[in-house]
């Protein structure tokens, strides 16, 4: 089997850092500590891909767009619209916090948020805090919190945009905006299909057909500034889809599966000062999923999960070298389904503190948070950060933090039937990441390097009640410790018509108790994006996407072959309102599986023009 190896080249990139001697534009992170915070002052690894980046890179897969982050692995279930996940430095799906503008919207059955319904044509940008963030956040953030912020507006604007590509896939959006110096406001509706893809590998009599995709988005915001340093602000998102699958059936039927997805919430800011910042927000987020078939769709099952959220948030500036971050949590989860949960609602109720301490060459992070849960009681998790300015364009990190997930409603209250029963005797599972990192940026160029290692105790994992029996009853325990280690590399480079973001990233994640890796992840990933200006008006690009073996857990065929894919791709501005854009994608039209049994893509293509006025 073939290995690719990119240690050399990472190396060279990062002798090119280390040749440049003055300093880039800042860009500004809230995520990492809750608090808008200079990215070169922040103490974790951190990405962000902005609304201009995914224009540029024409990506229409929210899963896809991920993937080119760092340390970032893609699952796709076939195609578009298919239940996709991520895994993020080799943790699971379910450990990494997904928050749209603050709130969290991952479904308390199953802890996977639907990615594929999000309109990224609605995004401003993503931000992804890579390592343990349970200290500011919670439950789930074991592996990173990925935080998607929605656009807001200042101005007046129109944005008419329609696109089409390979399998019939089309997208059409309109995006309005307005508003005066006290309110404004913003309105989008889009609408996709992707037709004539057949998800799975293997046809047979109940899956040989094509499996078509429909997904539909609302999303609306109003702010208004009541005066200087008082602000409010209301968004709604509604993301519908439908996605059809390969099931069998004793007939002839096509299965398929409804997704819905929204979002309601109201942010109020007030700077008393210019020490002081209060926030207050109140949030409801509903994940909905109908799984049926057209000939019998009164015996399919459905379930549906809402999340009420309040937030107090005091940002805190003592005075120059000191800041606090102060807050308390509340959500409560609901569950309404066709199956017959043990328990329909739990309330997590959490306090909250960072301090940040600038000491001049030194910076020090302490990070506290208790979460007193109804279904398993309190924890606590704790960080410590402390960073060493080397220049004026280098900084040494090192890190520790603890951090754990919460059994979902599925783990612990699942209804016994033949086929599984819940164990509501399961604990939080619970990890201890430490890690180095290496920070520099200068003169339109970023370098950053770390390594890391995170234990994860008591890792939640269904197996058979019976051992052996794969199609008797199956239950969930808190039987598995794993242990994660690896090391990420980043290089960027912006300077006049060429622009550069490449990464890099080992992860071993094996399963201690049987020395197994765990399945689905590659052990090395990469990603190149090169963009030159060819001219003011045209900007061509290409994007190189490599992951090594995988291991599948499956004894017949315990390994997929690793792949690499090319994109190319063009935006011409065609006037001063017109935007034209085309890309190839795959161009070498390389056959490839990351999930066994699921087709990808092969070849495709997409055209598309936006009007802004």
């Amino acid at each position: 089997m073939k290995k690719f190896t990119l240690l050399p080249l990472v190396a060279s990139l990062s002798a090119i850092a280390a040749a440049s001697d003055s300093k880039i534009d800042e860009t500004m992170i809230v995520t990492a500590n809750r608090t808008e915070t200079p990215i070169s002052q922040v103490l974790s690894p951190v990405s962000v891909i902005t609304a201009s980046d995914i224009e540029r890179l024409q990506i229409t897969q929210m899963t896809d767009l991920l993937s080119r982050m760092t340390s970032v692995e893609s699952l796709s279930s076939g195609g578009p619209g298919s239940t996709n996940g991520i895994f993020i430095r080799g943790g699971n799906t379910d450990h990494t916090l997904v928050l749209v503008d603050g709130v969290r919207m991952n479904s308390a059955t199953n802890g996977s948020t639907s990615l594929e319904l999000l309109d990224l044509s609605n995004i401003e940008r993503i931000e992804l805090v890579r390592g343990p963030a349970s200290s500011l956040y919670g439950s789930d953030a074991l592996s990173g919190v990925l935080h998607i912020i929605t656009k807001d507006s200042q101005e007046e604007t129109l944005t008419l945009s329609a696109d089409y590509g390979s399998q019939d896939w089309a997208k059409t959006s309109v995006r309005a905006a307005g508003g005066n110096d006290t309110t404004t406001w913003v309105l989008g509706l889009s609408h996709e299909t992707f037709d004539n893809f057949d998800r799975r590998e293997i046809d047979t009599a109940s899956n040989d057909d094509n499996d078509n995709y429909r997904n539909s988005q609302i999303n609306a915001s109003l702010k208004h500034q009541w005066v200087d340093g008082v602000s409010t602000k209301v968004t709604y998102q509604l993301n519908k889809g439908e996605s059809e699958r390969d099931e069998s059936c004793a007939t002839s039927c096509l299965h398929y599966s409804d997704h819905r997805q929204e979002l309601l919430n109201i942010e109020n800011n007030w700077q008393v000062d210019d020490a002081l910042l209060l926030k207050a927000q109140i949030a409801r987020s509903v994940d909905f999923t109908e799984n049926a078939d057209d000939v019998t769709p009164a015996t399919g099952s459905f379930f549906k999960t809402t999340k009420d959220t309040y937030l107090l948030q005091a940002n805190y500036t003592l005075n120059e070298n000191v800041q606090w971050v102060l807050g308390s949590e509340y959500y409560n989860d609901k569950v309404k389904s066709s199956s017959d949960f043990l328990a329909t609602s739990r309330e997590n109720m959490a306090w909250f503190g960072q301090m940040v301490v600038d000491l001049g060459d030194f910076d020090v992070q302490l990070g506290l948070r208790n979460d007193d849960n109804e279904a398993f009681g309190s924890h606590n998790t704790q960080s410590l950060a402390l960073g060493y300015q080397v220049s004026d364009t280098s900084k040494v990190i090192a890190s520790w933090g603890t951090a754990f997930r919460a059994p979902t409603f599925n783990d612990l209250y699942w209804p016994e039937n033949q086929y599984g029963v819940g164990n509501v005797d399961l604990t939080p599972e619970e990890s201890e990441n430490m890690e180095l990192a290496f920070k520099y940026s200068d003169n339109g160029h970023r370098f950053n390097a770390a390594i890391f290692k995170n234990r994860i105790d008591g890792l939640i994992d269904w197996a058979p009640v019976i051992p052996g029996d794969f199609f008797g009853q199956w239950t969930p325990s808190n039987l598995a410790d794993v242990r994660i280690k690896g090391f990420e590399l980043e290089y960027g480079y912006v300077n006049g018509a060429l622009s550069s973001n490449i990464n890099y990233s080992w992860t071993d994640a094996d399963d201690l108790a049987t020395d197994d890796r765990l399945k689905n992840r590659a052990r090395r990933v990469f990603n190149a994006d090169v963009d030159y200006t060819v001219m003011q008006a045209l900007v061509v690009g290409a994007s190189l996407r490599a992951r090594s073996e995988r291991y599948t857990n499956n004894r017949s065929n315990p390994e997929l072959p690793g792949f690499g894919t090319v994109d190319l791709r063009a935006n011409y501005q065609a006037t001063d309102s017109v935007l034209v854009d085309a890309s190839v994608t795959n161009i070498f039209d390389k056959e490839y599986v990351v999930r066994e049994g699921f087709n990808e893509q092969g070849i495709g293509f997409k055209v598309g023009v936006t009007y802004r006025m």
